[in-house]
């Protein structure tokens, strides 16, 4: 009689191919909807007409754009998305006392996928720059009624085998990933830039407008910038409620050259051209407010 042994010799036998279905149904019966944003390589920003040995570079993401910093700035984003189910465990967002003063633990979770019906769906391994998108962390009960829910978007950082994920003939099934909350920067361009749905499939604009407070900022600054003009009109002072006295330093001495020299009105109420050229003729004495600079400025 054969010894008995649950390896047998590198071949994923019947043992591996029962353990792997049992995992997969557990996966897909207890796992949440992930949409995944697939990741397929950087942008191909170089000279379309030079090639390498007779052929033109492959970008895939495998590729470099940034061999200098080895980062990808540009990346692109299959316009597919592919929904895979994952587990993970939800953790409450609280403070944490262990480190000098108060910080909040960062949203920072680890998902675990079914190796080989993820690679069935994707045609590889989840890795680092995919972004997921979680529609259970949809928020639909905001303050502003008006306003559109959105799902919750991650960027994987690192993945690798779960080491629970083997089972007792030592081949893996699970895929554990770690991901962090995905920011509105360059890199995702392709994403944010990329129109939101609803369940109900209605268009509801576009996912950088939704998740990033840029607008809202702009806004702000613009009211600020809008409230500091009406309060202040002028650049330096308004003088034009001040009688000059004509002469040389005034009659006491005590004229200020640059009294009239912020709201571009001549003192005393005299007239001046205006223009973004200088006048052809002159005469000492006139003033002349010139419009092409910015604020508008007084000459004499």
């Amino acid at each position: 009689m054969a010894r008995l042994s649950v390896w047998h010799s590198g071949a994923k036998s019947n043992d591996y191919n029962f353990t792997d279905r049992i995992i997969s149904g557990h996966m897909f019966a207890s796992g949440t909807a992930v949409y995944v944003h697939k990741y397929v390589g950087p942008h191909d920003q170089t000279d379309q007409t030079k090639t390498v040995d007779g052929q033109k570079a492959i970008l895939d993401e495998r590729s470099i754009q940034d061999v200098l910093f080895l980062e990808n700035r540009d990346r692109k984003y299959d316009p597919n998305v592919f929904e895979l189910r994952g587990c993970y465990n939800v953790a409450d967002n609280d403070f944490d006392m262990k480190q000098f003063g108060l910080f909040l633990t960062s949203d920072t979770i680890f998902i675990e996928f079914h190796l080989n019906d993820m690679i069935a769906i994707l045609g590889r391994k989840l890795m680092s720059g995919d972004v997921l998108e979680l529609p259970h962390q949809r928020d639909d009960t905001l303050l502003d009624p008006n306003a559109p829910a959105i799902n919750k978007f991650y960027v994987i950082t690192d993945a690798n085998r779960a080491s629970s994920g083997y089972s007792a003939n030592w081949w893996p099934h699970i895929w554990r990933i770690k991901c962090e909350p995905m920011k509105a920067s360059q890199e995702y361009t392709d994403i944010l830039e990329s129109q939101a749905q609803n369940p109900f499939l209605m268009d509801q604009g576009k996912i950088g407008d939704l998740i990033a407070p840029r607008a809202m900022e702009l806004g702000i600054n613009q009211s600020v910038v809008d409230n500091a003009i009406a309060q202040v009109m002028q650049r330096n002072f308004e003088t034009r409620q001040f009688y000059v006295v004509p002469g040389e330093g005034g009659a006491d001495g005590l004229q200020n050259p640059w009294i009239y020299a912020g709201d571009g009105c001549p003192p005393n109420g005299i007239e001046a051209a205006s223009g973004r050229i200088w006048p052809a003729k002159a005469d000492e004495g006139d003033y002349f407010l010139h419009l092409g600079y910015d604020p508008h400025a007084l000459f004499q």
